[in-house]
């Protein structure tokens, strides 16, 4: 085919659709077409540089390899409806009643019955589309010097430095202590900690915080303390069902109203120890 080297504009129907031809290239509503063929719906594009995501968004494209953009003009598959706003990117998917074998392997379609699901051919039989995506599993422990990890009086305090055992989402920074939801739903929690041994004044607690976006507390374990002026191991644990929302972070925190300073978290470096292994974590996505 002859390339066109000359943009032509042609006016069809009274002005109300314009047209431009460019190096092969086709473009209704827009003279600057970026693929084979190029149609601007809200005809918002520049006459010369490229456009912007925002005015790609109402654009249909269709590319030298075969591949659809609705919305893109860079589609990475054969249609791509991914534009830059998630404000109308769903793809609508009828009902059929043609067999799975006449649609072919790899058709799909919305099925209403039982309320309502989604189904693909297998070329044979219509299947149920089912998800299972990677659960969050996180585990972490504290490993740290003796006397390295303390918890001021009367502050909640956000446990950082972990070592991850488990995080197959990379959801959990063990430096900060912090997860992020990678979804929206019920992820249930498990900490534990144990202070260093310390005589404990009556009426003294402790508590374990789950705080959510850096400054909502969800949850309280509290943990307290009637013998005055004794010795004691201070320790506390909290499992508790959190509900977070998509990109929620979320940290466990100790508030200590025990010792009236710094108090350390019984901790050490070696496994063998009889210090390591009380400051425990796990989140579970369920």
């Amino acid at each position: 085919m002859k390339k066109l080297n000359t943009l032509m504009k042609s006016v069809v129907a009274g002005g109300c659709f314009l047209m431009g031809f460019t190096n092969a290239q086709v473009g209704i509503n827009t003279s600057n077409p970026q693929a084979v063929l190029h149609t601007d719906g809200a005809k918002d594009n520049p006459s010369s540089a490229i456009p912007t995501a925002a005015q790609a968004g109402n654009d249909v494209v269709f590319t030298a390899n075969g591949e659809i953009g609705i919305g893109t003009l860079n589609p990475s598959v054969r249609i791509d409806a991914r534009s830059a706003g998630n404000a109308d990117n769903a793809i609508g998917i009828g009902e059929t009643t043609q067999t799975a074998s006449a649609a072919g392997s790899g058709a799909m379609r919305y099925n209403p019955l039982n309320g309502g699901k989604m189904q693909y051919s297998d070329g044979v039989v219509w299947q149920d589309l089912i998800s299972s995506p990677t659960k969050s599993v996180v585990v972490a422990n504290i490993k740290a010097a003796n006397f390295a990890v303390k918890v001021p009086y009367q502050v909640s305090t956000g446990i950082s430095g972990w070592m991850e055992i488990s995080d197959p989402t990379a959801n959990f920074t063990p430096s900060t202590g912090i997860f992020t939801a990678p979804r929206t739903g019920v992820y249930l929690v498990s900490f534990t900690y144990d202070f260093v041994r310390i005589p404990i004044a009556s009426g003294y607690f402790s508590e374990a915080r789950y705080v959510v976006n850096g400054n909502t507390v969800v949850k309280k374990c509290v943990k307290s303390f009637s013998n005055t002026s004794k010795q004691a191991q201070v320790a506390g644990s909290c499992v508790a069902g959190v509900q977070l929302n998509k990109g929620d972070t979320f940290q466990p925190h100790i508030y200590q109203s025990v010792y009236n300073g710094d108090l350390s978290l019984r901790t050490d470096l070696t496994p063998a120890s009889n210090d390591y292994g009380f400051v425990n974590l796990s989140i579970v996505e369920q």
